[in-house]
């Protein structure tokens, strides 16, 4: 049976769209790849990858890499500059930059579904960065992204530098599901569901005195599962509730607690990246 034209056309299109999507990061991913494995480069990694345990689908990673190049080999971060240009036209954002006031990052690309801590882009002062986004190719409703991230700066005879990828749902998602209602858990009898919020959907105002119930129940629950796929958010939520104002109305013997409590979490922590979120929580207690 012959297929009608017009739909023909569409697939066809849509093919070439998913080749040129899947070149696109191909292309950056090589040049990464040629500068991770040159003898001469020092390398410094960082990895971090979740996955639905039921379906074995990827929801969430980070890859970021430090590294140190002698000049003569500069070639290698041109070299990845110049697949950022050449596949411009296949992203949905190319972002340029540069970070003169040192300190923290210029930008943050969330990772996984964007209610944890981010990867942070620019925190070497004087350096200059690029980063691009893309459809996950094999993501059919185009709810998730890859993003690719080069950072460098020269220093005497070296160039020093950051590469990222991380694997995160898209902004736009993430926007349209802003109101959607996560994990319930009970407090003192009050139900919160998510961030902050119960079980209508109104914000719940902290004090010194839920603020320590909410951080007890997050902190019992990493305790219980230090390893399972839903460690990190109980991590990255005791890190923004650590952030939050309301810490600031404990008392010093609570602080005290508190921060020998994310010493024991951090002991626990499975992975790095982890472990770094409560040793980043315990300097916002401090």
């Amino acid at each position: 049976m012959l297929m009608n034209p017009i739909k023909k056309t569409l697939i066809t299109a849509a093919l070439v769209l998913l080749s040129l999507s899947v070149q696109a990061q191909e292309n950056i991913k090589r040049t990464f790849d040629a500068l991770i494995q040159d003898s001469s480069v020092e390398l410094s990694a960082h990895h971090k990858l979740e996955k639905d345990p039921e379906t074995g689908v990827k929801e969430s990673q980070l890859d970021w890499w430090e590294f140190s190049l002698p000049k003569s080999k500069q070639q290698l971060v041109k070299n990845i500059q110049r697949a950022f240009e050449q596949d411009r036209e296949q992203a949905y954002s190319i972002s340029t930059g540069s970070n003169s006031r040192g300190g923290e990052g210029v930008e943050s690309l969330a990772v996984g579904d964007g209610r944890g801590i981010g990867y942070s882009v620019g925190e070497m002062k004087g350096s200059d960065y690029i980063y691009g986004l893309f459809i996950d190719p094999e993501d059919t409703e185009r709810i998730h992204r890859y993003a690719y991230v080069l950072e460098w700066k020269e220093k005497g005879d070296e160039i020093l530098g950051r590469l990222a990828i991380t694997y995160a749902t898209t902004l736009k998602y993430r926007r349209g599901n802003r109101n959607t209602l996560t994990q319930r858990i009970v407090v003192n009898g009050t139900a919160y569901e998510g961030h902050d919020f119960n079980v209508q959907g109104n914000f719940v105002p902290l004090d010194g005195s839920n603020w320590l119930a909410m951080f007890n129940t997050y902190a019992r629950l990493f305790r219980q599962s230090p390893k399972s796929t839903a460690s990190s958010y109980y991590a990255n939520y005791i890190y923004e509730l650590c952030k939050k104002p309301e810490a600031n109305q404990l008392t010093a013997d609570e602080k005290k607690l508190v921060v020998e409590e994310l010493g024991k979490l951090a002991n626990l922590a499975d992975d790095d990246f982890t472990k770094a979120i409560f040793l980043n929580a315990m300097k916002q207690i401090k």
